[in-house]
């Protein structure tokens, strides 16, 4: 008999509905496998397993129709409010914050069905290479405790990853839902701004900072959506589509799909081994879709943009800190700080100007495809210990400058993520096997501005396609066997 912990969340909820099995033995059976491997990978941070049990019995109690997330367990990323926890972002300036609210997602999950188990880990102050902070500790991968968990959802990556919740939520700026997805093997969204609310960033107009669904499968992640999906007039980007068909996911006919392939968005640098291995999965779609063409936007120098336009809320939340107290932050934070003062009105209107550039160009040309895919990474994911190495040169690199210095021709390096996120674009991210290293390897599909429901069923569609082909679904880390 398969564990329930197996089982897709989409099957969960089928035999929760039909009384198959009761909230309450969901809720036992994810707890046992977090008890057992949770002291290892370190994916949970905060547990709140008294009213989630309060929960489950209240759901196995009722009666009427059953809401969407109906007992399911969901985890929630560090950084995102559950009134009585705590929201640190990993670090020792917030470590007593705790939530008088549930932020507004949260807030939709519960109305939805969904049980909150806990909060999941997360990079010091949402920034660097893998999860690991100085309240909470380092989170390690789930297929290989040398290498990086990634961020900033790393927590929620190796959470799913192990199977230890079915469902779970991460935010991106730079890549934080699309890069763990990737490194872990699970699907993920990076939604359109404003899909999702999310009233407490720093800058209302500001769309890089997204809240989205994460989760094991594409259909899974729609399930999640339909539960995640909230309005606030907080929000200058609210907007609302009918969420039905979220409920009833169908596929897409792959035949009718015109799909643009880009190994690098045209300015990115991408190693050779993972480009052969995209160009490798690529292989296994294109027999099965109606058109697949090599093409890349024009994005412009979007990379620098994202760096210049990134330092903005960072300037709002953590300037006044950087000024007077820089040891507290990151040797990450800083550097953005540093760029931060240093920049000028001009830099900043070109970078904003670039952005404006890149949305538009990037609108144009999906009107010609249903989607663009990339790969998931640009580059092999890094151990914790290349992580470390790098974060001490970062610290040594700001003490050479003043706290409002900066040399513009070191840029930092980008990754794939980068030039989308300005774009305002949703991404979602689905398993493709195994990357040249043996981690999980995973593909980005590009959508249209606010046509996030339907890139889903893309997404869906076309993990299907490579779930059928020998190498090329989800990898399952070999946890049982260290257990």
């Amino acid at each position: 008999m398969t564990e329930l912990t197996a089982l897709s969340a989409t099957e969960l909820r089928r035999r929760l509905g039909r009384g198959d099995v009761s909230a309450a033995e969901v809720l036992r059976a994810y707890r046992r496998r977090i008890e057992r491997l949770n002291p290892d990978l370190n994916a949970f941070v905060e547990m709140c397993w008294d009213r989630a049990e309060a929960e489950a019995a209240s759901a196995d109690a009722g009666v009427g129709d059953l809401p969407p997330l109906f007992g399911l367990p969901v985890a929630v990323k560090e950084s995102t409010d559950v009134e009585g926890l705590h929201t640190t972002l990993g670090s020792l300036l917030y470590k007593d914050r705790v939530a008088a609210a549930d932020a507004p997602t949260v807030a939709a999950i519960r109305r939805a069905g969904g049980i909150i188990i806990g909060k999941t880990n997360v990079p010091e102050l949402l920034q660097g290479g893998t999860s690991q902070n100085s309240i909470y500790g380092l989170t390690r991968n789930a297929h290989d405790g040398r290498y990086s968990s990634s961020g900033s959802s790393g927590g929620t990556g190796t959470a799913l990853a192990s199977d230890m919740v079915p469902l779970a939520t991460g935010s991106d700026m730079g890549g934080s839902i699309r890069g763990p997805s990737a490194a872990h093997g699970i699907a993920g969204l990076r939604p359109s701004p404003g899909l999702i609310s999310y009233p407490s960033i720093p800058l209302a107009f500001d769309v890089s900072s997204v809240v989205g669904p994460m989760a094991r499968s594409a259909e899974d992640v729609m399930l999640l959506l339909a539960g995640m999906i909230c309005s606030s007039h907080l929000d200058p980007f609210d907007w609302n589509p009918d969420p039905s068909p979220l409920l009833s996911p169908q596929m897409v006919d792959p035949k009718t799909l015109r799909v643009a392939v880009s190994p690098d968005l045209g300015c990115i640098e991408v190693t050779p081994a993972i480009r052969a291995r995209f160009e490798e999965a690529i292989g296994a779609i294109a027999p099965h879709v109606g058109r697949v063409e090599w093409a890349t936007p024009d994005l412009g120098d979007m990379t620098r943009a994202f760096y210049m336009l990134r330092t903005l809320a960072y300037l709002v939340s953590y300037g006044a800190v950087h000024e007077s107290e820089a040891g507290k932050l990151t040797p990450q934070k800083n550097v953005d700080l540093r760029r931060g003062f240093a920049a000028s009105a001009r830099m900043i209107a070109d970078a904003q100007r670039t952005q404006s550039l890149a949305f538009r160009s990037l609108a144009t040309f999906l009107l010609g495809y249903d989607v663009l895919i990339t790969p998931g990474a640009s580059e092999p994911l890094s151990t914790v210990e290349d992580i470390n190495r790098r974060e001490a040169a970062l610290a040594a690199d700001n003490a050479r400058f003043a706290l409002d210095e900066y040399d513009f021709d070191r840029m930092p390096k980008a990754n794939i993520n980068t030039p989308i996120t300005w774009t305002a674009h949703p991404v979602a991210t689905i398993p493709a096997g195994r990357g040249p290293d043996g981690l999980p390897f995973g593909l980005q599909l590009i959508g249209r501005y606010r046509d996030d429901i339907r890139l889903l069923r893309i997404a869906m569609t076309l993990e299907a396609v490579l779930g059928g082909q020998p190498g090329f679904g989800r990898v399952l880390p070999a946890l049982e066997v260290a257990a």
